[in-house]
């Protein structure tokens, strides 16, 4: 008896056992814990943008870390404190950055290197303000697309939106291609006039949004304007072109027209040629295998001054018979050395 219930004991203790690290186990996925040695971290925000405790530490796409603490000073900053794993280095010119994680607002804090010193940051460092930028408002960036959003199917519109928030956050996808993804989906906007009203009369908040993307709008207006100013300088010669452009496209079209009638009587011509050779066939096949032959016996011919020796092979008389029919008279022949059959 004693024997039976000091087994069953142990086989519940080993049960037990077996679910307590499968608990362990779940709770280290689910929750994401980190077993590593991380080394902590601060980072100076003007606003955090709705970063929150636990939120994910990335570098170039890939889990490093997470968000410790976030709190305020006293002169209204706030202050993110971070772990990292201790592979990680940080330098002087390191940036930390806010962004979107998906479009339901989840943020992450993203770790770049910037320009600055190389020296390595130790643990426990600050990176300052100057090195440091919130998130999009990403309320205010698609609000002014709005009335675009509400023509479009929601499979446009996730796609519209997830490019134009990376694009603005300068991951993946670049402002030309959201803008070719907007180009793709304008047939959808065809005899639209209001909505794009609407559109344009949102902008003024968009392009709150976009402060942060200010030098490349700035370099694309100041290309734009060099190619305007070099396309004005030059107008002339374009004038001239598009002139010379029309008269050779006049002389083209009399020229076409002068040889319609020779070119309809070539092509009638090579139909009727066409169908002489394809009625004979084997005659056209076996000339064209014979004609090398001939050019290169003539070649020999001429090798010898401006003359031309023939060898008569056989002559041969044709004469009317009885009845009209043709008879042939061999009068002289051979069929050696030259003359041999082939």
């Amino acid at each position: 008896m004693k024997e039976n219930l000091g087994g069953a004991i142990l086989r519940v203790g080993v049960f037990l056992a077996v679910c307590a690290l499968g608990l362990v186990a779940m709770l280290a996925v689910f929750a994401q814990l980190r077993f590593e040695t991380e080394k902590t971290y601060t980072a100076e925000f003007h606003t955090v943008s709705g970063l929150e405790n636990g939120n994910f530490v990335r570098i170039a796409g890939v889990e490093v870390g997470k968000v410790r603490t976030i709190r305020i000073r006293d002169d209204g900053i706030a202050l993110v404190e971070f772990g990292a794993d201790a592979s990680v280095v940080l330098t002087e010119g390191s940036r930390a950055v806010i962004r979107y994680r998906n479009l339901i607002g989840e943020r992450y804090l993203a770790l770049e290197e910037g320009a600055g010193g190389t020296r390595r940051l130790p643990a426990g460092a600050t990176i300052p303000l100057a090195r440091t930028a919130p998130a999009l408002d990403l309320d205010a960036l698609l609000g002014g697309f709005r009335p675009l959003f509400h023509a479009l199917n929601p499979d446009q519109v996730n796609a519209l939106s997830e490019q134009l928030v990376a694009a603005l956050q300068g991951e993946g996808a670049t402002l030309t291609d959201f803008l070719a993804q907007t180009a793709a989906v304008t047939n959808t906007l065809a005899d639209r006039d209001q909505l794009i009203g609407d559109v344009i009369a949102n902008l003024r908040t968009t392009m709150g949004a976009l402060a942060d993307q200010s030098t490349q709008f700035a370099g694309a207006v100041d290309s734009l304007a060099a190619a305007l100013a070099t396309i004005a300088s030059r107008k002339q010669d374009l004038r001239n072109g598009l002139a010379y452009a029309d008269a050779a496209a006049a002389s083209i079209g009399d020229l076409l027209v002068q040889g319609r009638a020779p070119l309809t009587k070539v092509i009638h011509e090579a139909d009727r040629t066409a169908d002489t050779v394809l009625a004979d066939r084997e005659y056209f096949d076996h000339f064209l295998d014979r004609l090398p032959d001939a050019y290169r016996m003539l070649n020999r011919q001429g090798l010898y001054g401006d003359f031309f020796s023939f060898y008569l092979c056989d002559l041969i008389l044709k004469l009317n018979g009885k009845g009209g029919q043709p008879v042939y008279v061999k009068v002289a022949g051979q069929d050696t050395g030259r003359c041999t059959p082939r």
